[in-house]
């Protein structure tokens, strides 16, 4: 693109769905050169969400490797070692199981800017927790404001933190480089939510607010193995094993019998057992308003966020997600 003010950026992308490769896109439409790390098989938005994957990774080279195996895991430091910027968006204490966490990033490429994207962040008492954009609304309030309308057309809890990370990443490269970027989709969701959200659509069979037998919990499951552990938890062995059922696909065709059934086993429990059977199994569900919750505000509190309704109103903390190295 003609005068690109990214132009010279090199950025090895490790993320898949929506967050980090929203990110990197903003990063390579501004000039950035992109080289995208997926594993066998491809991100996962290739197969449930092929017009979004699209979108978001237009303008990006493209490499596959087996990050289990010690052969790649070289390969992918010795593209690390060219890289201005690494990105990922892994569970925390992934990426050092994988051998490509910032320390080792770092050794190969030490003025790297280092950027982490996660649910809630890489530290606190539920860092590492899964969520989804669903489940993030929930614990920000924004499904409170609207009333528990069950689903907002645009995942902006997704796109507010990549244009968030893609801010902070071009901020930290014009600095210098040499920063660790740790960019929390709860941050962002609890900063963001002074503007009231858009539209709602329909709710589809797992990824929504269901009612509880006394109030609702929402339930962001999108990927097939937590469909799994799913039916583990509420003990539908017939349905686990159902090949009908097995991928994200085969269950939308199916979205009105398996929302009735949700419903009815669900009804029978209450939002502290359902929170509870969702940590024994580790499921992305939760209190469908989860600002005061003790396990939202205790991980709010712990990245030196209050919780409360002003701290919904306040500017991105950008000194707690933006580290300096000396």
């Amino acid at each position: 693109m003609s005068g690109a003010p990214l132009r010279g950026m090199a950025v090895l992308d490790l993320s898949q769905q929506l967050p980090g490769p929203y990110a990197t896109f903003l990063l390579a439409s501004l000039g950035a050169d992109v080289v995208k790390v997926e594993p066998p098989g491809g991100d996962p938005a290739r197969r449930f969400d092929p017009p979004m994957f699209e979108r978001v990774n237009a303008g990006k080279r493209s490499v596959v490797l087996d990050l289990k195996s010690e052969e790649d895991r070289a390969r992918l430091l010795d593209l690390a070692a060219t890289a201005d910027v690494f990105v990922e968006g892994f569970r925390p204490g992934v990426t050092t199981r994988l051998g490509c966490d910032e320390k080792a990033v770092r050794a190969v490429r030490p003025g790297v800017v280092y950027c982490s994207i996660s649910g809630v962040g890489q530290t606190g008492p539920l860092a590492g927790h899964p969520t989804h954009d669903l489940s993030l609304q929930a614990m920000a309030g924004i499904l409170r404001d609207t009333g528990e309308s069950d689903r907002i057309g645009v995942p902006w809890v997704d796109l507010g933190t990549a244009t968030t990370a893609a801010l902070a990443i071009t901020a930290a490269w014009h600095a210098g480089g040499g920063a660790f970027l740790d960019l929390s989709m709860l941050d962002v969701a609890t900063a963001w939510n002074s503007v009231k959200p858009l539209a709602v659509t329909e709710p589809e069979a797992t990824y929504g607010i269901v009612r509880a037998q006394d109030g609702s919990v929402v339930l962001a499951l999108l990927e097939d193995h937590m469909w799994q552990r799913l039916c583990a938890a509420v003990g539908w062995p017939d349905w686990r094993d159902d090949p009908e059922l097995a991928t994200y696909a085969d269950r939308r065709h199916h979205a009105r019998a398996i929302r009735a059934r949700l419903e009815t086993a669900f009804a029978n429990r209450t939002v502290a057992e359902l929170v509870a059977l969702a940590h024994e199994h580790d499921l992305p569900l939760g209190p469908a308003d989860a600002t005061g919750d003790p396990d939202t505000v205790a991980q709010l509190l712990a990245r030196g966020r209050d919780g409360g309704p002003a701290a919904r109103h306040t500017p991105l903390p950008l000194e707690l997600i933006v580290r300096k190295e000396p």
